[in-house]
Formats: C-alpha cells, sequence, structure tokens
C-alpha cells in the first residue's frame, strides 16, 4: 500500500467504492482459487476471498484459516482483559456504546485510578491488558498516552490497545511507549498491518 497517505482517515476518503465493488465483483472462481495457493497473498487475493465467487470456497478457506491458526499460535488460547481508561468520543457510530448521542456519563481515568485498576487485573493473574478509548484526540489523545502508558508497561507482559486511528509517525511513539500491538491476541514477532503499511508509504517517500 505504498499509496497510503498520512493517516488512514486520509487514504480512506481516497478510495473509488464504486470502482472496488466492480473489482470485487469480477472475480471469478480461478481468482479464488489462485488467492488460497498463494504462499503470499496480497490485497486482490483478499478481493478475491471476499467476492462472491468464494461463495463455493468457504469449507477450503475454513480449513486454510486452522491451518494458519495452528501455524501462528499453536494450541493455545490468550486471555487478556480490557482497561477502560475513557469512554469520551466525537463519534457517533450506531453500534458502539461510547457513541457521542448516548447519554451516558463519560469518564476518563486519572493516573492513580489507572494504576489501582491495573493492580486489580495483576491481582487477577492477568499478564496480558488491553487498553481502550473512545476517539477524543484532545482528551484522550496522544498526550494522554505519552502520560500513561510507560506508568502502566511495567506490570505486564504485554499491553494491546483499541483506539483512535493515528498517524504513522504516532503509532511508531506508541511502540517506544511501551505498546506491544495494536492487533488484540496477537503474540507472533510478525510485523502488523499497520507496522507494514507504515513501512510502504516511508519506503515510498
Amino acid at each position: 500500500m505504498s499509496n497510503l497517505s498520512s493517516s488512514f482517515p486520509d487514504y480512506w476518503q481516497t478510495l473509488n467504492w464504486d470502482d472496488l465493488a466492480l473489482q470485487l465483483r469480477a472475480k471469478t472462481a480461478a481468482d479464488v482459487e489462485r488467492a488460497l495457493q498463494s504462499a503470499v497473498r496480497n490485497l486482490d487475493d483478499l478481493m478475491a476471498l471476499l467476492s462472491p465467487a468464494a461463495e463455493a470456497y468457504l469449507e477450503p478457506m475454513a480449513q486454510l484459516a486452522q491451518q494458519l491458526t495452528r501455524q501462528r499460535f499453536g494450541n493455545v488460547v490468550s486471555f487478556y482483559l480490557p482497561l477502560y481508561l475513557s469512554n469520551l468520543c466525537k463519534n457517533d457510530c450506531t453500534y458502539c456504546g461510547f457513541s457521542m448521542s448516548n447519554p451516558i456519563k463519560r469518564k476518563t481515568l486519572n493516573e492513580k485510578e489507572i494504576l489501582a485498576e491495573c493492580e486489580a487485573i495483576k491481582a487477577m493473574g492477568y499478564e496480558h491488558i488491553l487498553l481502550v478509548t473512545g476517539e477524543h484526540q484532545q482528551k484522550v489523545g496522544m498526550d494522554y498516552f505519552r502520560q500513561n502508558l510507560p506508568k502502566i508497561r511495567p506490570l505486564f507482559s504485554a499491553i494491546l490497545m483499541e483506539v483512535q486511528p493515528l498517524k504513522c509517525e504516532e503509532y511508531d511513539e506508541l511502540k517506544t511507549l511501551g505498546l506491544t500491538t495494536t492487533k488484540p491476541s496477537h503474540k507472533n514477532q510478525a510485523k502488523s498491518p499497520i507496522s507494514a503499511q507504515c513501512a510502504d508509504q516511508n519506503s515510498a517517500q
């Protein structure tokens, strides 16, 4: 994705959805079979596997998914516990409880409250934690993460995050602050999709 711009929302705005829909419907059974047999798959392969033509290949896709899951993670189930840092959000997504129009009490944890929650989570035996916020750059953005991630990092083996879209350099900074990955439950050492996209962007500049 060498044409990725400085942030995901910027890139999203460049997509031609009518053209993408036509490409999706144009995929054939041969495209699906080629994607299933590829050792390394790209976005075109993904489109084939998501296309109507892939409906007849659900069982081979399921078998391949199981094989890759076992290869990557083994017969292991990893547990993590979410820590909700804030439910502030400037978006209005109908599916989400954090939605701006939802009339709920809003709360953002301060440093003392975060450490108290971390101690309670540690007491339960969890070593992996998922930090969750709504999308509110001004009040729960990089300054908030800079302040609190270094205090959380020594307490856990792995820190994961589900937060608002950020710029590539901000994801890089989060890694220096202690973030393990932005993809929950991924323990492998391969580059995350975000890291790979950022690398592609940097190489194109």
